[in-house]
């Protein structure tokens, strides 16, 4: 019992392999390289590029360095708006949005380097050849010249991943054809509504939500395939409907997967998946990305709490974000994050304990309040405890990212 032990404390084992890894290639990488940059250098140099931010984020980046605000969200807000202040004696002006937020599916470096759902004696077992494959596809990407796609650096949606999505894709489909053609939000639920906005069901032509998405592969490649029925309707209608990147849901993280390979405002290539979309022609999936805010990786001296707050300013920002309901595909730990940060400090709830599930999707109401503060206008956020609704998926069992 004590040797399982000792082998299921991971990390360490983990730490050796890829040492042992790193050593036993290095000449081999070496020439490999040497190749590459000889053959075709724009790729190789900016692929070397790709690999010298992810060790500067690794040893310099500040995103997880930061702690929940002690103020209380709900003291900015009245009673009747959820939360805990006297009825029109703050002086706040206030707005609402609604949220619907996706979790995107399982990713390569979660395959490699996360146990997930695998009991974690058959993940220490297959650690090394996975580890090894991993190593094997990026050398790969390297020696071919994509140098928009990698394993680690990213990382796109695993095969499980694009289950998930898939899964997501299936569940909607099925409550659609319950609901009916023609549905309407009058004297629905608040799982019914949230579906009828998924899909923009009866409103194809304009939709009265907006689709974003983090800068990063997976939760870009989550929206499509899990909204691709949306997208093959309102496309036949209008070409306004797609998914638009805004930086500030890029995940709370140091490691080379939470970087995005986009260049600014540049346009997305398709990863495995995103081309073979069933029900959208091929090469659609680039029209969909909408990246004009994009603008490159979060910053070395940013962190979480920074972007939560972009976020919600970015929610209700006019100039990007139109729309009175934001259908947001993002990550684990952002998602975790804006619920500890913005349901009020005496509400118990599991989302503040547990991730959301790959694929799990919620709909919350988020409220603003704006207050003149001489100079500047002072913003405060809050998600409505009361308005929680538990779409697809749920809270618990999780990979990280």
């Amino acid at each position: 019992m004590s040797f399982l032990s000792n082998i299921l404390s991971y990390p360490a084992f983990i730490f050796f392999q890829i040492t042992w890894l790193i050593h036993s290639l290095r000449r081999p990488l070496l020439l490999v390289s040497a190749l590459c940059i000889l053959t075709n250098p724009h790729a190789a140099i900016r692929k070397l590029k790709l690999f010298q931010v992810s060790f500067l984020y690794l040893a310099f980046c500040k995103d997880k360095k930061w702690k929940v605000p002690s103020t209380d969200p709900a003291s900015f807000f009245p009673n009747e708006l959820g939360g805990t202040a006297p009825s029109n004696s703050t002086g706040y002006q206030y707005r609402e949005k609604t949220l619907i937020l996706i979790r995107h599916g399982e990713s390569t470096w979660n395959d490699t380097f996360n146990a997930g759902d695998r009991s974690k004696l058959l993940f220490v077992a297959f650690f090394v050849p996975n580890l090894l494959y991993a190593i094997v596809m990026e050398a790969y990407y390297f020696v071919s010249g994509k140098d928009s796609d990698s394993w680690f650096f990213d990382s796109p949606l695993s095969a499980k991943g694009v289950g998930q999505g898939e899964g997501l894709r299936r569940f909607l489909k099925k409550e659609r054809m319950r609901l009916g053609v023609g549905a309407r939000s009058n004297g629905m639920s608040g799982e019914d509504n949230a579906v009828r906005l998924l899909l923009a069901a009866g409103e194809e032509s304009n939709p009265t939500s907006q689709v974003v998405s983090s800068n990063l592969r997976r939760a870009i490649s989550t929206a499509a395939i899990g909204l691709a029925d949306r997208f093959a309707a309102t496309s036949a209608k209008s070409d306004e409907d797609g998914i638009l990147l805004i930086p500030s849901l890029q995940e709370i993280s140091c490691n080379p997967d939470a970087l995005t390979i986009l260049p600014p405002k540049g346009t997305s290539c398709p990863t495995w998946c995103d081309d073979d979309i069933d029900g959208l022609s091929p090469g659609v999936f680039a029209k969909l990305i909408d990246s004009r805010h994009h603008d490159g990786n979060k910053s070395l001296d940013s962190n979480g709490l920074i972007r939560l707050q972009q976020f919600c300013a970015d929610v209700f920002d006019p100039s990007k974000v139109q729309k009175d309901v934001v259908i947001a595909a993002g990550h684990s730990l952002f998602y975790k994050s804006v619920f500890q940060v913005y349901l009020p400090r005496g509400v118990e709830h599991i989302s503040k304990k547990k991730k959301l599930v790959n694929g799990g999707t919620v709909m919350v109401t988020l409220r603003e309040a704006s207050l003149n503060d001489g100079s500047r206008t002072r913003k405060e956020y809050m998600i409505d405890p009361n308005s929680l609704v538990m779409v697809y998926g749920g809270f618990g069992k999780h990979t990280k990212g």
